[in-house]
């Protein structure tokens, strides 16, 4: 009889502990999306090589193309669109 308690009591941890990693990932994914900012976006990102890339992103409704490489960002321009 006390190996039955010890048991059923054992497994309640187990099921308690096995509900910690799902939480922290429910949390962490949450915290992500909390700080989250539509402020600059993101829109494109088109591999030119290996090492250099161009990124089309949006800045208060601005569209800016921006190239990136090993050496870091540069400026390349702004997308204006015929509305």
């Amino acid at each position: 009889m006390e190996w039955i308690n010890y048991l059923q009591s054992l497994g309640i941890i187990l099921l308690i502990l096995s509900f910690l990693p799902l939480g922290a990932h429910f949390y962490k994914k949450l915290n992500v999306k909390k700080f989250a900012s539509d402020y600059i976006k993101i829109l494109e990102i088109k591999p030119i090589n290996y090492k250099a890339q161009i990124l089309l992103i949006e800045v208060k409704n601005r569209k800016i193309l921006l190239g990136y490489s090993d050496k870091g960002f540069t400026y390349l321009g702004e997308i204006k669109d015929d509305a």
